[in-house]
């Protein structure tokens, strides 16, 4: 690697504090907006819809029994921490009744009987967390800057792909070369970029994806962000899939475990059925490190697609040419079968 590309992946290997702060504090934002703006909006739009069921959640008490051979007991509801799902019917008619809850008067507002208790911020963290990070994530790959903490991951592995495409074309080269390499990828039409899989040894859609990281990476303004995706999708396919394929798959068994022990604890009755805020707690956070997964398989390179980028980065096998798996199974097979014709002649 020339020395600077090497010192300038480098430089775009390191984080600020503040740039790393700014991340997740986008984090931290996003998931309180998707949790007060969307998950519990449309939340409480099915439990009316769906369930038929009145929430409320403004500060009202409400009558609620945990199971049937325990005492009715008071809870207080909140936006926040504590929903009833009631039965509108349920309503008790008459004056509006008044009891002294740890010395202060508080309305039942006509009292209820909760049949469900719903705790949001228990039952939707894994879900807003999940997504806060991954709007952080793309906030991050549109900018630059103190807001570029995804981009500039990104310009690191448009970079190290140039470098080893560079490596592969010229051996030791200079930032003229790198330079050469741009513009003709930019430049190149559909016709031209499958001529120039020829020269690189690469496949179509590697090159091509390249190609559109380099235009996400001069592009400004609104025509970047148009072009955010193709960059987001280079970045998983060069650099995270690879990197942390194993992890996610590993995290996924992880809330599968998870999942089993809450249902099983469920099972056997240690959590009461009318307060399912843990149990969907566990299915919100196995369900996003499936997506997690599934969109690591989606964006993931296929065996060819490894092995044509050992190829490019110059591998040769034992023959001394640049050849993948397949191309060395063949050899192998064109081999024996030269030396089996000779026996049968010999034997007849």
């Amino acid at each position: 690697m020339a020395a600077t590309t090497r010192s300038r992946v480098v430089e775009l290997s390191e984080h600020s504090p503040s740039q790393v702060m700014t991340f997740w504090l986008l984090a931290i934002a996003s998931s309180v907006f998707l949790f007060v703006m969307v998950a519990s909006p449309l939340l409480e739009v099915f439990f009316e819809s769906f369930l038929r069921s009145e929430v409320i959640n403004d500060g009202t008490a409400v009558t609620y029994r945990i199971a049937e051979n325990r005492q009715d007991e008071v809870v207080i509801t909140g936006e926040l921490s504590t929903w009833a799902l009631v039965d509108p019917r349920s309503a008790t008619p008459g004056k509006e009744p008044r009891i002294a809850l740890e010395g202060t008067e508080v309305s039942l507002r006509p009292q209820y009987r909760a049949e469900y208790i719903f705790r949001p911020l228990v039952a939707l963290a894994p879900l807003v967390v999940v997504g806060g990070l991954l709007m952080a994530a793309l906030i991050t790959s549109m900018f630059s800057g103190l807001l570029g903490y995804l981009s500039q991951k990104i310009e690191r592995e448009v970079l190290v792909a140039l470098d080893r495409l560079a490596v592969a074309q010229f051996g030791e080269h200079t930032p003229e070369e790198i330079q050469q390499l741009i513009r003709e990828i930019t430049r190149a039409d559909a016709r031209r970029l499958h001529d120039l899989t020829d020269v690189y040894g690469l496949p179509f859609t590697d090159l091509e994806l390249l190609q559109k990281a380099l235009l996400w990476r001069e592009a400004n303004g609104l025509n970047r962000m148009l072009k955010t995706h193709d960059a987001v999708k280079f970045y998983m396919r060069e650099y995270f899939t690879d990197r942390y394929a194993n992890a996610v798959l590993g995290l996924v068994y992880m809330g599968a475990a998870v999942l089993i022990i809450v249902i099983g604890i469920r099972g056997l009755k240690f959590l009461p059925a009318t307060d399912p805020s843990v149990v969907l707690a566990a299915l919100g956070l196995e369900f996003m490190l499936l997506i997690t997964y599934a969109a690591v398989l989606m964006y993931g390179r296929t065996e060819e697609g490894g092995a044509s980028r050992l190829t490019a980065a110059g591998g040769q096998d034992s023959f001394g040419e640049l050849t993948a798996d397949g191309d060395t199974e063949q050899l192998l097979r064109a081999f024996l079968a030269v030396h089996r014709a000779p026996e049968k002649g010999q034997g007849s």
